[in-house]
């Protein structure tokens, strides 16, 4: 059979096309295979991600310990499970789809706030009505307020995903403290 510089080309090309989806492949079962690790146990960091984690694999029981004795009698065990229930994929949102990330943790009047950013992807068909260069992403920063008890971090106030809890509305809203003035230019 005689080759001419065509049929090499598209051999070539055949060849690459291979190289790429194995590459490609491996890729993907090597992100896929193992899960991250987890950040250090006994920091209110690690406290947000292992409650995160246990949301995520449906230990519901495991999530609600992590919140203070206080908080826990104030929002029970059922109100935070229906709360949660989506997280676990039974309603239009899948925990898959989100993405937390880390932003920072800060002190804040003998507590400790972890600020993280959650992304949620998402993918909607094309409409005329539907913005050209929609990247299928929407993120938003969400703050977790933690507390060492009994040696461990626990959250004080409702983690997110719950928004609050059904004794929330009765509770007196803290004051409103007066804006700072503003820092003058010498």
């Amino acid at each position: 059979m005689v080759q001419t510089t065509s049929s090499r080309w598209l051999a070539g090309v055949a060849v690459v096309i291979v190289i790429v989806g194995v590459i490609g492949i491996t890729v993907a079962f090597l992100y896929r295979s193992g899960e991250l690790p987890l950040l250090p146990e006994g920091t209110p960091e690690g406290t947000v991600h292992r409650f995160l984690s246990a949301i995520e694999q449906g230990e519901i029981r495991r999530a609600y310990d992590y919140l203070t004795p206080s908080l826990q009698e104030t929002c029970g065990f059922q109100h935070f499970r229906d709360t949660i229930r989506w997280f676990e994929g039974r309603g239009d949102r899948n925990a898959g789809d989100l993405r937390v990330l880390l932003e920072g943790t800060r002190p804040v009047d003998g507590a400790v706030e972890v600020r993280v950013r959650i992304i949620r992807f998402y993918f909607s068909p094309p409409s005329p009505l539907a913005p050209p260069f929609d990247g299928g992403e929407s993120s938003y920063g969400e703050r977790f307020t933690l507390e060492m008890s009994d040696g461990q971090w626990l959250f004080l106030d409702p983690p997110w995903p719950m928004s609050r809890c059904p004794v929330d509305a009765q509770r007196p809203l803290p004051p409103v403290r007066a804006p700072l003035p503003p820092v003058r230019e010498r």
